[in-house]
C-alpha cells in the first residue's frame, strides 16, 4: 500500500492547483455556472478517493463499485442509442467494450492503479488546461469543449507527473510512459465515442445523476475504453511473451 501513496498525494496535489485554476476561471463566469463547476470539481475529489481508496483497501467494494458503474452506464448508453440508427452495432460494440472492461478489473492491482492514475489526471489536467488555454478547437461538431491546447496540455502534465512516480508502478520508465500514452489515446476515444452519440441523440448529457458531471457514463466513459485497451494489452503481452 505505501507503494501507492506518492500516486496518491501527487493527484490530490494536482486537484488542490486544480481548485486555484478554477478560481481564475470562474472570475470570468455568472454564479450559477461557478457553482456548478464548484460542484463538478468537490463531486471529482469524493469521486476519486472512493475508487482509488476502495481498490486499495476492499477488494469487494472495489468490484461492488464496478458493478454499479457499468450497469448505469449500460442504461445510459442504451437510453441514448434507442433514439439513433446503428443500435445494434453501438450496443455489440458497447458489450465488447465492457467486457474487456471487467477482464481489466481482476489485472495485477499496479496496471489497475496506473490506469487510474492516468485517466484521472489526463481528464483532469486537460479539462484545467483547456479552460485556461484553449482557443483551437479539436473536434467540434464532436465535443465542442475539447481544444488543442486542452489535449497537448493534459498530456505533458501526465506524462510528467508518470515519470516522477515511475518507481510506484511495475515496469521500467519507458515501458510506463509508452503505457500511460496507450491509456490517454483510448481514454480519448472513449470520451469521443460518448460525445459522438450524444450529439447524435440531441443529447447534452447521459442523464443527471451526478451532480456537476451528468450521467455515470459523462464521468466514466474513458475509464471504461481505457481499461478495456489495457487488458487487451495485457494479453498480448502474455501471448506474445
Amino acid at each position: 500500500m505505501d507503494n501507492y501513496l506518492l500516486p496518491y498525494l501527487l493527484i490530490m496535489l494536482h486537484l488542490i492547483s486544480g481548485a486555484f485554476f478554477l478560481i481564475l476561471i470562474n472570475r470570468k463566469l455568472d454564479s450559477s455556472q461557478a457553482r456548478e463547476q464548484w460542484t463538478k470539481f468537490i463531486s471529482y475529489v469524493i469521486l476519486f478517493n472512493l475508487i482509488w481508496n476502495a481498490k486499495l483497501f476492499s477488494d469487494t467494494l472495489f468490484i461492488t463499485l464496478a458493478a454499479l458503474i457499468t450497469v448505469l452506464c449500460s442504461f445510459e448508453w442504451w437510453k441514448a442509442i434507442k433514439m439513433i440508427r446503428g443500435t445494434l452495432g453501438f450496443a455489440i460494440g458497447f458489450i465488447l467494450i465492457l467486457m474487456g472492461f471487467w477482464k481489466f478489473l481482476y489485472l495485477a492491482d499496479s496496471l489497475i492503479l496506473l490506469t487510474l492514475f492516468v485517466v484521472i489526471l489526463f481528464d483532469g489536467s486537460s479539462q484545467i488546461s483547456g479552460q485556461l488555454l484553449g482557443k483551437n478547437p479539436l473536434l467540434p461538431r464532436i465535443s465542442p469543449s475539447k481544444t488543442l491546447e486542452g489535449l497537448i496540455g493534459g498530456i505533458l502534465i501526465t506524462l510528467g507527473t508518470v515519470f516522477v512516480v515511475r518507481s510506484s508502478f511495475e515496469g521500467g520508465w519507458i515501458e510506463l510512459l509508452g503505457l500511460s500514452l496507450g491509456i490517454m489515446f483510448f481514454a480519448f476515444v472513449g470520451d469521443l465515442m460518448a460525445s459522438y452519440v450524444k450529439r447524435k441523440a440531441g443529447l447534452v448529457i447521459f442523464s443527471r445523476i451526478l451532480p456537476g458531471h451528468g450521467g455515470f457514463l459523462d464521468r466514466y466513459d474513458s475509464l471504461l475504453m481505457a481499461g478495456c485497451a489495457v487488458f487487451l494489452f495485457s494479453l498480448a503481452k502474455e501471448v506474445l511473451g
